[in-house]
């Protein structure tokens, strides 16, 4: 027999639970008890039955309602600090959030800090002005961006000259404002050697440690509009401060150095 119990709503489950602990159920399990107790109407018969079956004693009873409980509210914060965001043809489905709308969400939420990495920028100027639309909002708002500066293959330009020219691309393409972001880049990109060479193909968005938006989507146009991107909002769990912390560090030791 299926335990009935778990069908029954979330109050009726705690003043059920309260009947077993310290009300009239501790002596005595009937329909009529389980009625004045909590169980919903329709409901008091099969209840009983299952109980009943088992005797169990009220202890147990109570142990079991609050593993039912608790399973609910771990269930409900799964579904609460995990969300599905997708840009894409648009199929017969529930409708998904796009990237670009998660992404304006994410920085609405900065009231302290805010941090966004990505591989690829274009027509920045478009892209990244809610960032500064956040920051003219907000002047403690603390920002820090963290781009890849590439070599292309073959390319043996001086790294300092690479570096050089992405700052000038950044200011004059991406960021023409005068309140400016902390930017950073990977070092590691700029090695001669193609097997030593890495890039910083990170993107994300992490809004005061507490939001964390990870995509596939770099920071364009067609990215954030038209291709086919999938990515994951997480909240309220201990990943966005893990993510952020983890590029702190990164920053702090020297393994990601300022661009700006």
């Amino acid at each position: 027999m299926k335990n009935p119990l778990i069908l029954l709503p979330k109050s009726n489950l705690e003043n059920l639970r309260s009947g077993f602990a310290h009300g009239s159920l501790k002596y005595e399990v009937t329909p009529g008890a389980l009625l004045q107790s909590g169980v919903p109407a329709g409901q008091e018969y099969a209840v009983s039955e299952f109980l009943n079956e088992r005797s169990w004693g009220s202890d147990v009873v109570a142990a079991v309602i609050d593993t039912i409980l608790d399973t609910r509210d771990e269930s409900l914060n799964v579904s609460l600090t995990q969300s599905l965001v997708v840009t894409g043809p648009e199929v017969p489905q529930k409708q998904i959030l796009k990237t670009g709308s998660r992404f304006l969400q994410v920085v609405d939420h900065a009231k302290r800090e805010l941090m966004v990495a990505t591989f690829a920028l274009y027509q920045g100027d478009k892209i990244l002005e809610p960032i500064y639309q956040a920051m003219l909002r907000n002047e403690d708002l603390d920002v820090v961006l963290i781009l890849n500066v590439q070599r292309g293959y073959g390319d043996t330009t001086q790294a300092s000259q690479l570096v050089d020219k992405c700052r000038h691309d950044f200011l004059s393409k991406h960021w023409k404002w005068d309140l400016k972001p902390r930017v950073y880049y990977f070092p590691g990109s700029l090695e001669l050697s193609y097997k030593l060479r890495g890039v910083m193909h990170a993107k994300f968005l992490i809004a005061d440690e507490e939001r964390a938006f990870v995509t596939s989507a770099n920071f364009t146009e067609a990215a954030q509009q038209k291709n086919i991107e999938v990515g994951v909002e997480l909240a309220n769990s201990i990943e966005p401060k893990a993510l952020s912390r983890y590029f702190k560090e990164l920053i702090e030791s020297g393994c990601l150095e300022k661009l700006l």
